[in-house]
């Protein structure tokens, strides 16, 4: 959606096509919420500002105090891709990006898990997919959100499964590496017809 935007109007721009996601490889996980809500917030150092990762750590901070211990908070940071995965494999909520329009690889692949995930879910996606419901949480550059956002989950975690439920059906009808394939075949007949 972030590059979409700006080249709606141009001649050569064919249309957006969703990034593909073998589905098959990302199984939806369980949620069990007999202990604690999990968050994970997964920090790379080199893009910590252009993710927005300052904003997630201060409404991290808040919840923490807020909810304990009805909440399990894993933060990482630079950790190594199995390490990574693993821990982001025990939580129900991903924090991933607030400067976007739509989701990266990272959130898609949550999303096809079941994850609820705060990342770019604006108007123009809502409006591109025509979505009635959220797939997933939009993330904004705002504290104050963020923290109203979560506490929102965490106090009804029936939410959490049917958003969870949800961005599984999105990506497996938006996403699929197979229906993104044949975008892309269409397309390009279509542009040498």
């Amino acid at each position: 959606m972030d590059y979409h935007i700006p080249l709606i109007n141009q001649s050569k721009y064919l249309g957006l096509i969703p990034n593909p996601i073998n589905i098959d490889k990302f199984k939806v996980l369980p949620l069990n919420f007999a202990n604690e809500i999990i968050i994970f917030h997964g920090i790379n150092s080199e893009s910590y500002f252009k993710k927005g990762n300052d904003f997630f750590e201060k409404a991290l901070k808040i919840i923490e105090e807020k909810y304990y211990p009805k909440v399990e908070v894993i933060i990482t940071r630079d950790v190594p891709y199995k390490k990574y995965i693993d821990l982001y494999n025990k939580a129900h909520i991903v924090l991933d990006q607030v400067y976007a329009h739509d989701q990266g690889y990272n959130a898609l692949e949550a999303m096809a898990k079941g994850k609820v995930v705060f990342t770019g879910a604006e108007t123009e996606f809502v409006n591109h997919y025509k979505l009635s419901e959220r797939v997933a949480i939009n993330a904004i550059p705002d504290v104050t959100y963020l923290v109203k956002e979560l506490s929102f989950l965490i106090e009804n975690p029936k939410e959490i499964k049917a958003i969870s439920e949800r961005a599984r059906i999105f990506i497996e009808q938006e996403h699929d590496y197979i229906i993104s394939a044949k975008k892309y075949i269409d397309i390009w007949n279509n542009a040498l017809s």
